[in-house]
């Protein structure tokens, strides 16, 4: 089965909360299990940045679900391509938050990767989930 990976930012609504997170989090380990969906939710109080991962049309139906999701605006879906392996086989929703600013860098710097990238199949090392993963498990052994 061919495997993508779906990459967005959007932009928390001002109502957004630590307990608004915290629900998508639940929602995300509990859904995603039954679709086969793995993937990191980066936040920074201000932006989201989410990788998914799985096979396209149950991406499709969850970026669906998430683009009409009222807790957050402004998205931008970054990038969409095809993938050799999961980056977050082992996670149903990895999180982490980010200080304040710091996903804005990270959106630009993700668009003109992806712009750069357009049509290839990434290996695994060079997917966006993977540097993306390499960072996680940085900030989680600093931790």
């Amino acid at each position: 089965m061919a495997l993508q990976e779906l990459i967005y930012t959007s932009l928390a609504n001002p109502a957004s909360s630590h307990a608004a997170v915290q629900d998508i989090l639940k929602s995300s380990q509990r859904n995603n299990v039954a679709h086969e969906i793995t993937g990191l939710l980066l936040f920074d109080g201000d932006r989201y940045i989410q990788i998914l991962e799985g096979v396209p049309q149950n991406l499709d139906l969850l970026f669906s679900k998430i683009s009409s999701d009222s807790r957050h605006h402004s998205l931008e879906l970054l990038h969409r391509g095809p993938v050799t392996s999961r980056a977050f086989s082992d996670w149903r929703m990895a999180y982490e938050e980010m200080p304040k600013g710091l996903l804005d860098d990270l959106a630009e710097n993700m668009a003109v990767y992806a712009m750069e990238n357009e049509g290839e199949i990434l290996d695994p090392e060079d997917s966006f989930g993977a540097r993306l993963n390499g960072m996680f498990m940085d900030a989680i052994a600093a931790e």
